[in-house]
């Protein structure tokens, strides 16, 4: 705690004070400064830095944070931005259905019902999220039954309901049926840059309703971000 800034000090007035007040070369001088520093304290200077990274390095475990080694832990200070995995960090990493709109003549809660009775066929996350955000809405509902059900790989899921061909899938799939409208774009449009995963449900006339789910973020990790 003493020795070591009294054994740099003086290095630092020799180095300087030396030729000034007995005359020779600056580069004499530091050179006898720097031996009188490694003569003077070895283990102080040599020991201390690499125990100080171990020290850090140990530290920031205990707190559950991995760092690849000594260089990365002194680059810390430059840090500008920090950049996360979202799923599973930030967020609950299961999405939830969050937007229900229908279009026409068709109620929300009938083209839901729909929706979810294609989807109870799926195990794809987001058909498991909007199955059960119908089950929060109706509880106590029966599902309908469906006929020739098929999925679509990568696009969504089809089958026949009362008669009735249906589709639920993505944007994509809208477009390759030929029923995507400037106005449907224009509504998956804004849900999708609102970071959204939505489906959409049609027939062979048109689209019914959209369906938006989201993987939504952990209640503490705004404090988290902060901090």
């Amino acid at each position: 705690r003493y020795y070591t800034p009294a054994v740099v000090v003086l290095a630092l007035l020799v180095a300087v004070a030396g030729p000034l007040l007995f005359g020779g070369t600056w580069a004499g001088w530091l050179y006898q400064a720097l031996v009188m520093l490694v003569i003077a304290c070895p283990c102080a200077l040599v020991v201390s830095t690499p125990v100080t990274v171990v020290s850090g390095l140990a530290a920031a475990a205990r707190q559950g944070i991995l760092i690849k080694g000594g260089v990365h832990l002194e680059a810390g200070r430059l840090l500008k931005v920090v950049a996360l995995d979202k799923t599973g960090t930030l967020t609950e990493g299961r999405p939830l259905l969050t937007d229900a709109i229908a279009l026409g003549d068709s109620s929300v809660e009938t083209a839901l019902l729909i929706a979810a009775s294609l989807d109870e066929h799926s195990t794809h996350p987001v058909a498991r999220a909007l199955v059960d955000g119908w089950r929060a809405r109706q509880p106590d509902a029966a599902l309908l039954a469906v006929a020739d059900f098929g999925v679509l790989n990568g696009r969504g899921v089809k089958g026949i309901v009362d008669g009735q061909l249906w589709h639920l899938g993505n944007h994509r799939l809208v477009e390759e049926m030929g029923v995507c409208s400037p106005a449907l774009e224009a509504r998956l449009t804004v849900l999708e840059n609102a970071g959204k995963s939505a489906v959409v449900l049609f027939t062979a006339s048109g689209a019914v309703a959209i369906f938006a789910l989201a993987d939504t973020l952990r209640r503490e990790s705004a404090q988290a971000v902060d901090e």
